[in-house]
């Protein structure tokens, strides 16, 4: 069962409009830049609630945590980034003979969750519910800075 946590940070309408005066290019690389930086501060810190757990095997499940930008397709956002467990091989990495096996873990739902034979161990939520204001910080002050840059 997939849980979706979404952070919103308000008061920042005067850095909107300073984005917007940037152009539309611009400020969708800002954002992706923010949005990714505080997505890594998620993914270390689920990596590191892994390592932690001495009753999880961490090879396949630490490689498998992945930040991923969702396509602008998929979101109505500037940009967004998810942290997430790469659970199976994609059909693009299938197709290319010479990319590494990335590591999945099929299982990760389960860790998390817990099942009727297993009581759950939660990395990401607690790696969120950890570090969420952390990124919001990474994630304003990126802004910030690309803001500063383009205003030169």
């Amino acid at each position: 069962m997939a849980q979706t946590v979404t952070v919103e940070i308000q008061g920042l309408r005067e850095l909107d409009a300073k984005l917007k005066k940037m152009g539309e290019r611009m400020a969708r690389r800002s954002a992706g830049r923010a949005t990714g930086k505080a997505a890594k501060v998620i993914k270390d810190a689920a990596k590191r609630q892994v390592i932690a757990n001495p009753s999880v095997e961490t090879g396949s499940l630490l490689g498998a945590i992945v930040s991923k930008k969702l396509p602008k397709r998929e979101t109505p956002d500037t940009a967004a980034h998810i942290v997430t467990v790469r659970v199976r091989e994609s059909k693009r990495a299938t197709k290319r003979a010479n990319r590494r096996k990335q590591k999945t873990a099929p299982y990760a739902n389960i860790v998390e969750f817990g099942s009727v034979k297993m009581t759950a161990e939660p990395f990401l939520r607690p790696a969120f519910d950890s570090q969420g204001r952390a990124a919001q910080d990474v994630m304003v002050d990126t802004l910030r800075r690309e803001v500063e840059e383009a205003a030169k």
